[in-house]
């Protein structure tokens, strides 16, 4: 077996899609954990994966091994996120994350584009699999930096506590709409799913976990 090995999309958890996805873009959601590890999933649409693996993110060479095999290799067998990671998908889907996936560029033209540094990847495909693995490395970092920077207010798992009571208060589903702001600003600070200090972490996931109960509440109302 080759670099397939790493693929957790196959024939035990394989979907057959009801509409044509053969021709659709791969893109990709790169979800890094606070110990280092990395879930790269590629995608033909909302629906359908062709692609799930969990690596660490000191292994480059192997990343740079799947990103290309990824964009050189047609889907043959797609999958759901769910089903693929199994046992791991509620854990993985707290992992902060970011998405590479091809946009318009100022020559007309589709390019990969990376949300964890806004860049363009370039358009010579024999480097693209170095340049999307470098990306992890630079968001992974650049995100850890931003924790240390948060922690040096020793009050701020105070904060968050103060933040969840809050998004508990009421109960009406017009509350969501009192709380945006506040969503925004914890959606804003998703960099703390990295943080190192487990408290603050699980403080965090809680805010969120309270943010997505008032929205799914509300959506659910008005209907």
């Amino acid at each position: 077996m080759g670099t397939d090995k790493y693929n957790l999309v196959n024939q035990n958890n394989c979907k057959k899609p009801n509409y044509k996805i053969v021709d659709n873009e791969v893109y990709f959601d790169i979800n890094v954990s606070p110990d280092k590890e990395v879930c790269i999933i590629a995608s033909l649409d909302n629906n359908y994966i062709c692609w799930a693996s969990i690596t660490d993110l000191d292994e480059r060479e192997l990343i740079v091994t799947i990103f290309d095999y990824i964009l050189k290799c047609k889907a043959v067998t797609v999958s759901s996120i769910n089903l693929a990671l199994g046992s791991r998908y509620k854990e993985v889907m707290k992992w902060h994350k970011y998405r590479i996936s091809k946009t318009l560029y100022s020559d007309g033209e589709k390019r990969y584009y990376s949300q964890a540094t806004s860049t363009y990847l370039g358009k010579n495909e024999m480097y693209l699999a170095k340049y999307m693995s470098g990306e992890i490395n630079k968001f992974y970092y650049s995100e850890l930096s931003k924790c240390k920077y948060r922690l040096m207010d020793n009050y701020y798992f105070k904060i968050l506590k103060g933040y969840k009571n809050l998004l508990k208060q009421k109960e009406n589903v017009e509350y969501y709409i009192e709380m945006k702001p506040l969503i925004s600003l914890l959606e804003s600070e998703s960099y703390l799913k990295l943080c190192p200090n487990e408290e603050i972490r699980n403080m965090y996931l809680d805010c969120m976990k309270e943010c997505s109960h008032l929205y799914n509440r509300y959506m659910s109302s008005v209907r």
